[in-house]
């Protein structure tokens, strides 16, 4: 007798999950009620799924497989149900990191449902969207060196990079008077060391040994790290010019850089390239 649905789902969730208990609140039923659908899938298929540690669980060699195959399988269920749900729907999808939805859609967002009143944005929120899965956005939003982004993107944003830090860390560590004055302070970096790296060259100024300290890829996380005097970090215009005219950060200097980094938008499923993906596309080029 081939096992229930419910349980089979219980069981995907233990495995994604770790324990019961969390599995339980994915699904919105009880722990118990998870812990009997996985004991009764056991039973019948004369197996051990799980070795149970206190409330956490650790999937069996036999589990692991199961558990392979119902990732596999419900993954398929949900990617038809999104599939059905957009073409009826209309919905696009939109992959993009959380400082570009935040500080560049969000204050647009009105104008494009009062202009595509019967298209549904669905943001999926990503710290990388070009890692996406091709199947999961219609459009992606990536953040990025200018010199690196694909011929097939359309640049959305330029963004030109300057030094920042709150008041009170340059009352703690200055006075700050030239660009490499940077390189005894604490620097925070986003994704990796290619925004300093590009600020100091663009600065003559010569990095001779390897820049530290460390790495974050929320852009939002690293802006508060900056306002609370937890370190330098390479901001970027325009994206920053409020935090700068409320006073949470400060400039370190007047630097006019030319663009290094940007905002580069791509039609990212090739399958789903209808009416509404294609006003959306044209929708944020025209508000670049």
């Amino acid at each position: 007798m081939t096992p229930s649905l419910p349980a089979l789902r219980a069981f995907d969730a233990a495995a994604r999950c770790g324990s019961f208990r969390a599995a339980a609140e994915a699904l919105s039923v009880t722990p118990t009620a998870v812990s009997h659908h996985i004991r009764g899938l056991e039973d019948q298929l004369g197996v051990k799924l799980f070795e149970r540690a206190g409330r956490d669980v650790a999937l069996t060699e036999d589990g692991r497989r199961l558990a392979e195959a119902t990732s596999q399988a419900f993954g398929l269920l949900d990617e038809a149900v999104r599939s059905m749900r957009r073409s009826s729907r209309k919905v696009v999808r939109l992959a993009a990191g959380p400082i570009f939805t935040a500080r560049w859609l969000m204050p647009r967002i009105s104008h494009f449902w009062e202009v595509h009143p019967s298209i549904e944005l669905e943001v999926l929120p990503s710290y990388r969207p070009g890692a996406l899965d091709r199947n999961n956005a219609d459009i992606v939003v990536r953040w990025g060196r200018t010199s690196e982004m694909s011929d097939q993107a359309f640049k959305l944003l330029e963004l030109c990079p300057v030094a920042i830090a709150s008041g009170d860390f340059v009352a703690r560590f200055g006075p700050i008077e030239a660009p490499e004055d940077l390189l005894r302070l604490p620097l925070l970096h986003q994704r990796d060391h290619w925004g300093w790296l590009d600020w100091f060259a663009a600065m003559n100024v010569p990095v001779t040994e390897p820049l530290r300290g460390p790495i974050f890829e929320d852009a939002n996380v690293l802006l508060r790290g900056a306002a609370e005097g937890q370190g330098v970090v390479v901001g970027w215009l325009p994206l920053i010019d409020q935090d700068l005219v409320e006073g949470r950060v400060v400039r370190l200097f007047d630097e006019n850089i030319a663009a290094t980094h940007g905002y580069f938008v791509e039609n990212w499923n090739s399958r789903h390239k209808g009416k509404e993906t294609r006003a959306t596309m044209t929708w944020l080029l025209e508000h670049q």
